[in-house]
């Protein structure tokens, strides 16, 4: 499918089924060419690619662009924006209990035509899912965003076009795959690089880079590479007991996507490494990790938490705080993925075994998923009969970490499994009962030895966890429109159930 240029977004009768990337065509140095496709290239410390077209913004105070009309009417745009501060909006809130996106800098952020448009387009694409239905207003509204932003001067780019394109990011990642959606986040990496904004700026600003940072941690995972911004350049204070000292909830569990984003780069960089390096490394993670759970504050531990009784297979886990819900998350996800590697060492003592298990980690995130599912705020009447299900807005955050708890019940507890993303280097890699010869993975740490024996079944082994996995997927796909089901076929794969 042909991607669309800003030259197709000039015709006004005109469309394109896949929306513009954000970042500005390399190939376009200078503002002489108005006309080029929105390709990106990766940011580095000393080129930063704006999330719009330098050919086509503002210069000084002259407007090359007078502002396009809305798509949709004023009672439209109600509607819509009611639906976004409800449901949409708090998706880049998980990690802000100030509520920036729909709450505390709304009214600021309103006065922006550009931010607006975007709401109304992540809105949208949310309710066409709902409804069943694809209407070509949703797509409008997002070249209509874009039309806004080629009016802005990359110069004087504030916190309201950060907002802008992060909703756009957001957009994307329901909208398009993996490769589609990380070159736009290129866009925002080279905003959020060029003005040395990170996770520990003020007000919109911070929400803004931590559900950048939720988005990018997740597409190097699928794609096997590393975060565009690296993650010594997120916080300014990266210690724990700092942190926890502080009492910051939200900054606290930020931590954790912090030190996620370390393991996911770990792993992209592990065939580049020796097998004593990266054995140190993965030590030294798991050390740090583990630390991040042992200090936690009060509001991030549960609220309320039951093991799993007679009949049931995974914790009830009830947490007060979507930025508990977060942090948490990460932590097992991250222990899962070092577990994977083969090269965590514990010690004997009880609690460490616990937290040594790759299924207990598995069986908690399903807890904390399948136990937050209320929304925050109530969905307004006219979308009832679409959306009577309340959900999380962690569910967004959530298919990444429930895939790979699904890995988990295919007997990958000491070794990863095959990717279609791995490499072709020529380094040792993990050989199990469930893998073919030379399959793609990481790096053999520990040797044979490290197998674990529950790798020898496949279908019959953790039934019951494998069906309640795959409804869960089912169900966020269903209530949030976020696609499930290509990560749900995997891991049937994977389960050997076709």
């Amino acid at each position: 499918m042909a991607r669309s240029t800003f030259e197709d977004l000039d015709q006004t009768n005109g469309s394109s089924e896949t929306p513009p990337s954000l970042g500005a065509s390399p190939e376009s140095p200078s503002t002489a060419n108005a006309h080029h496709s929105v390709a990106a290239s990766e940011p580095n410390s000393d080129t930063h690619i704006a999330p719009f077209s330098f050919g086509k913004a503002c210069s000084g105070d002259i407007c090359i662009l007078p502002e396009p009309p809305s798509p949709v009417s004023e009672s439209e745009q109600l509607r819509l924006i009611s639906f976004y501060l409800r449901g949409t909006g708090t998706w880049c809130e998980t990690t802000d209990s100030d509520r920036h996106f729909t709450v505390f800098s709304i009214y600021e952020m309103m006065n922006s035509s550009a931010f607006v448009a975007a709401a109304m387009a992540l809105a949208s694409r949310h309710l066409d899912h709902l409804q069943r239905r694809q209407r070509s207003v949703t797509l409008e509204l997002y070249q209509h965003t874009i039309r806004l932003l080629l009016r802005q001067d990359p110069a004087r780019a504030d916190s309201s076009v950060l907002a802008t394109c992060t909703l756009l990011c957001v957009y994307e990642m329901m909208a398009s795959g993996v490769d589609e959606w990380r070159r736009h986040l290129k866009g925002c990496a080279g905003l959020l690089q060029s003005k040395k904004w990170n996770g520990c700026s003020p007000g919109i600003v911070k929400s803004c880079f931590w559900a950048f940072a939720r988005i990018d941690v997740w597409a190097a995972f699928v794609t096997r590479k590393t975060t565009l911004i690296p993650a010594h350049f997120w916080m300014n204070d990266i210690s724990l007991e700092s942190l926890g000292a502080k009492g910051k909830v939200d900054d606290y569990c930020n931590m954790a996507n912090l030190i996620f984003a370390k393991i996911i780069n770990l792993l992209a960089s592990s065939f580049d490494r020796n097998n004593v390096e990266l054995g140190g490394s993965v030590a030294a993670l798991w050390d740090e990790m583990q630390g991040w759970y042992r200090l936690r504050p009060p509001d991030v531990y549960p609220l309320l938490r039951q093991d799993p009784s007679l009949g049931s297979v995974f914790p009830k886990i009830l947490h007060a705080r979507t930025s508990a819900i977060c942090g948490n998350t990460y932590y097992h996800t991250g222990s899962i993925l070092l577990l994977q590697t083969g090269a965590v060492q514990t010690t004997p003592s009880t609690q460490n075994a616990v937290r040594a298990n790759a299924l207990w980690h598995a069986r908690e995130l399903m807890g904390i998923s399948t136990w937050n599912e209320k929304s925050p705020a109530p969905i307004p009447r006219k979308y009832c009969r679409v959306d009577q299900k309340a959900y999380s807005a962690n569910w967004v955050n959530h298919l990444q970490p429930l895939y790979i708890a699904g890995t988990v019940f295919a007997g990958y507890c000491t070794t990863s499994p095959p990717s279609k993303h791995g490499q072709s280097q020529n380094v040792a890699r993990y050989q199990s009962a469930t893998q073919q010869p030379g399959s793609p993975d990481l790096l053999d740490l520990t040797g044979s030895g490290a197998l674990s024996v529950q790798e020898s079944t496949m279908a019959e082994e953790y039934a019951t966890e494998k069906i309640l996995l795959l409804e869960h997927l089912s169900r966020i796909e269903a209530e949030t429109g976020w696609k499930t089901s290509d990560r749900a076929a995997e891991l049937r794969g994977l389960w050997g159930l076709g």
